[in-house]
């Protein structure tokens, strides 16, 4: 009891400890703000920095990692790395120069890390935002203010900034491009200054003529201005007008300079600190953010100087006192931090004090208790173990006579499927057959086949469960062995067009397995990979062995469609599927991959993701080691001998040839049918079994369905709804919620017999659901039930105009404008300015081409179809609804009601009150 108390007592005290060392622990910033910045070695820059630690005040949960590139490009690549290297959340870049610093800010960006740049440019567009003066309209504003100081006549000496810099580029463009306006206006130099002093003066000494000879200098910063005007001062040359860029509040800064009279102007450049780190909180919070925001900028001269002044000094006196607040809140902060931190500990010491009484008391009590209970226990344990000893046994024997019954019962499927195959295999070598008959043959046998390889697949997957299929493994290179293999897939990748290698850098690579099992891994994946892959796609073996390594690895990539999160978690699971998603599930085969894996005692892991494809990576062991004596095999084998069993253990890809429909290609079809099925077998079936009564499209996923239907506009749609891709839910809401194909019935095929599938279907508004294995009987009754009710409907539904084509004989092309047109039409019916020049907007034709085809396909004119539209609308509206004529007139385009009683009386012989007034009567009586 005492050992117990005095544990009690060393948790307590423990707790206690950590608690009080987790009350004084400060809150960290949550987030890394990277600041890269070109050069720290002028007051405008000094004063950016400053902006953003001011700010920086109202954001406590971010932390700023600055970085001083000394007008160095290489320097500050290297520093944005470091800021790479320190996991940054966010970048602020200001580039020293814009081409050198593209790929690095680039290359932050494709991380996934967003991406601020300030002041600078950069030559890419790989950025999340700008945040930076209008340098363009900085130049422009020189030379307006130039201008009128010159009265339009002078010479100017312009001082530019670093070459390939943003700002020099773009205040020098926009210099020049104001000063076309002043033809009396000449540049008669220009110097690089670099942004320093010390250029500028180099600059200076080599133009001293040219200044003499001047009247005005623009320097594209206050710095170089300032620079240039000490060198006059001391050649004597006093009758120059200088202009800066920056307007910075510092001393011998611009306004500075402009107060004192040595600058005639300086343009405000404003720094950005300050919307930068707004910004970036804003971003780092999940909202959107401008990509471009451009700061304000103002000419500051001897007219607004003093104010300009005033108002910068009362600024920073504001700032000064918030920063005083500030430290005087921390302060109280922490004072307030240690006082609840003292609390804390205080009630903490009485809590444990009070539960050490607790326990104390609760430990004498229940001591007794205790022991009688583990007496007790401890005899229901034995009891337990003597049942679950006699449950095992069971379990066993049940075990044993479930595989039984499994293998006989899969032994007696392959009795019958064999009885199936020898037939078909003997009638499909008999030349009396038609080519059409043949084609159904050959469609039987090769479903026939993929019923044995899943038999087969079963059988070998029971065996390696109940440990009754022999492994024998033996040293083989594996080059030669995945070589042979591939053989079989050749065919397949150069008919799809798709780059399919094997490679490895060490040659002779070898691994123990047994290649009659080895061999079904390496089809299955390869299997999986090709049916999976596009066309112009890649499926790609790399082989390799790390050193100092017992294992050999060997990685199949592809490109294809992947996997989702969903399936990838359950991908070596027995017959999974994944009712919300369009994936078909995995089958058998790779949980029959992964025993065989196993069994070699090697690994085998996926990674995968939607649209991108995805990797297999095995690992096998290089030494016998692993291996039972029983397991290894003794005698010689040859390198690769391909088991004939697996020509029915993988499905090989095969062309597939439609089936010809019966009737003639020439014979003319009422309807039109699509059909969206992604197994090429019964999409070719339907095909050919519905060619006979319609003319019939077919595509194989989603998206290939939307696209034939939107251009044929079909009179029935039958749609999959497992495809690859979009599913056939998503097709359907796609085309219910078109104009163009709203209207069309679609039928739902599904191997889903489930109520909540059907349910799911008919919520979205298909017009019926029809699971397989179905009656190709009940199908074609069901599509002919439809399409004549749909034309039943349409006879009743007045309110839609006709739009069969007069032409003899239509064409795809004339189709497509006739459901183009009359969709503008029926999208535009209560716009009462809808013209013809709208409707050729619409369709991209010239108005002479909209009457000509309009005429020639529906035989009326293009006001006459919208008038018949509107009236055809107005008298569904007079029918169904209890609005008033006039609101009726509105809604179906008319101008005003007379004018929609005028029309309506000349098509209808009656007015719409009396047309109204009659067909009530008629319903009442």
């Amino acid at each position: 009891m005492s050992t117990t108390l005095t544990r009690y007592m060393y948790v307590c005290c423990l707790l206690l400890i950590l608690f009080s060392i987790g009350c004084r622990q400060e809150k960290a910033p949550k987030y890394r703000i990277g600041f890269s910045q070109c050069t720290g070695n002028d007051d405008w820059r000094r004063n950016m920095l400053v902006e953003m630690k001011r700010q920086l005040f109202y954001h406590p949960e971010m932390q700023l990692l600055y970085k001083d590139a000394e007008d160095d490009s290489k320097r500050q690549i290297s520093q944005i790395q470091q800021l790479l290297a320190e996991k940054i959340d966010i970048l602020l870049v200001s580039p020293n120069e814009a081409q050198p610093l593209a790929p690095v800010i680039a290359e932050v960006y494709r991380r996934g890390i967003p991406v601020i740049i300030l002041d600078r440019k950069a030559a890419t567009d790989s950025f999340t935002a700008y945040i930076g003066g209008d340098n363009y309209n900085i130049g422009k504003l020189a030379a307006k203010y130039i201008a009128g100081q010159l009265g339009g006549k002078g010479r100017i000496i312009e001082v530019t900034g670093l070459p390939g810099s943003s700002p020099t580029i773009e205040r020098h463009q926009g210099f020049r491009d104001e000063l076309v306006q002043y033809p009396g206006l000449q540049i008669t130099a220009s110097l690089e200054g670099n942004w320093v002093p010390g250029k500028t003066r180099e600059a200076a000494i080599r133009q001293e003529a040219t200044i003499r000879q001047a009247d005005v200098v623009f320097a594209q910063n206050d710095v170089m201005a300032y620079s240039l005007f000490r060198y006059c001062e001391e050649k004597g040359i006093s009758h120059l007008k200088f202009i800066g860029v920056d307007a910075s509040p510092t001393s011998d800064g611009g306004i500075d300079l402009v107060s004192r009279g040595i600058l005639s102007a300086s343009l405000l450049y404003p720094g950005g600190g300050k919307e930068a780190i707004n910004m970036a909180a804003d971003i780092l919070a999940g909202k959107k953010a401008p990509r471009y925001t451009r700061l304000q900028t103002v000419l500051i001269d001897s007219s607004n100087v003093k104010l300009m002044r005033l108002q910068i000094d009362k600024i920073q006196e504001q700032h000064q006192e918030i920063e005083g607040q500030q430290s005087v809140l921390q302060e109280q902060r922490r004072l307030y931090q240690d006082q609840q931190h003292l609390l804390r500990i205080v009630a903490t010491i009485l809590g444990v004090a009070f539960l050490l009484g607790i326990v104390l008391f609760f430990i004498l009590r229940t001591n007794r208790r205790i022991n009688r209970q583990l007496k007790q226990q401890r005899d229901e344990i034995l009891q337990q173990r003597d049942q679950l000893v006699e449950m095992t046994a069971k379990a066993q024997e049940a075990t044993e006579a479930k595989f039984a019954f499994f293998t006989n019962l899969s032994h007696e499927f392959r009795t019958p499927l064999t009885l199936i195959q020898a037939p078909l295999e003997s009638l499909l070598d008999d030349r009396q057959f038609s080519s059409i008959q043949k084609q159904q043959l050959d469609l039987m046998h090769r479903n026939v086949v993929r019923l044995m390889r899943l038999v087969n697949q079963l059988l070998e997957f029971r065996r390696i469960e109940s440990g009754k299929l022999p492994l024998k493994v033996s040293e083989h290179e594996l080059p030669a062995f995945i070589t042979d293999i591939m053989e079989a897939f050749k065919g397949v990748a150069v008919k799809k067009h798709i780059d399919f290698r094997l490679i490895s850098r060490q040659p002779g690579i070898k691994a123990w397995f047994d290649q009659h099992l080895f061999d079904r891994v390496l089809y299955n994946l390869l299997s999986n990979a090709f049916r999976f892959t596009t066309d112009y796609g890649k499926v790609h073996i790399y082989l390799e062995k790390p050193e100092n390594s017992q294992e050999t690895t060997i990685r199949i990539e592809d490109d294809g469609a992947g996997m989702d999160k969903t399936t990838l978690a359950h991908a070596f699971e027995l017959f999974y599927q994944n009712r919300g998603s369009e994936h078909k599930g995995t089958g058998i085969g790779l949980a029959l991959t992964r025993e065989i894996i196993a069994l070699h005692h090697g690994t085998i892991r996926v990674q995968s993701s939607k649209d991108t494809g995805t990797t297999f990576t095995i690992t096998l062991p290089c030494s016998s080691d692993p291996f039972t004596p029983e397991e290894i095999c003794q005698e010689a084998e040859s390198v690769h001998i391909i088991n004939h069993a697996i020509q029915g253990y993988v499905e090989e890809p095969k062309h597939i040839i439609p089936v010809t429909p019966t009737s003639s290609p020439a014979k003319e079809h009422k309807y039109s049918l699509l059909i969206i099925e992604d197994h090429p077998d019964l999409n070719s079936f339907l095909a050919g079994h519905l060619g006979g009564q319609y003319e019939v499209f077919h595509a194989g996923n989603g998206a290939e369905g939307l696209q034939l239907a939107f251009q044929h506009i079909p009179d029935l749609i039958l749609c999959d709804i497992m495809l690859p891709g979009m599913n056939g839910i998503q097709v359907l809401e796609t085309l219910k919620k078109d104009i163009r194909t709203s209207h069309i019935p679609v039928i739902l095929l599904s191997a889903n017999n489930s109520e909540e599938q059907r349910i799911k279907g008919m919520q979205h508004n298909a017009d019926a659901y029809i699971s397989k294995p179905f009656n190709l009987a009940y199908l074609g009754e069901s599509i002919a039930s439809t399409l004549n009710n749909r034309a039943l409907l349409k006879t009743h539904y007045i309110a839609e105009p006709e739009t069969r084509m007069h032409t003899s004989r239509s064409n795809k092309p004339d189709r497509k404008f006739v459901n183009d047109f009359t969709a503008v039409v029926a999208e535009n019916l209560g716009n009462d300015q809808l013209s013809v020049e709208d409707i050729c907007q619409h369709l991209s034709i010239s108005r002479v081409q909209l009457y000509r085809k309009v005429k020639q396909l529906l035989d009326c004119n293009v006001n006459d179809y919208i008038l018949d539209a509107r009236v055809k609308k107005a008298r569904y509206l007079l029918l169904n609804s209890s609005l008033p004529v006039a609101e009726i007139a509105y809604a179906c385009g008319f101008s005003s009601p007379a004018y929609f009683s005028t029309v309506f009386k000349a098509r209808s012989q009656q007015t719409p009150k009396s047309f109204r007034e009659q067909v009530n009567k008629r319903t009442d009586g």
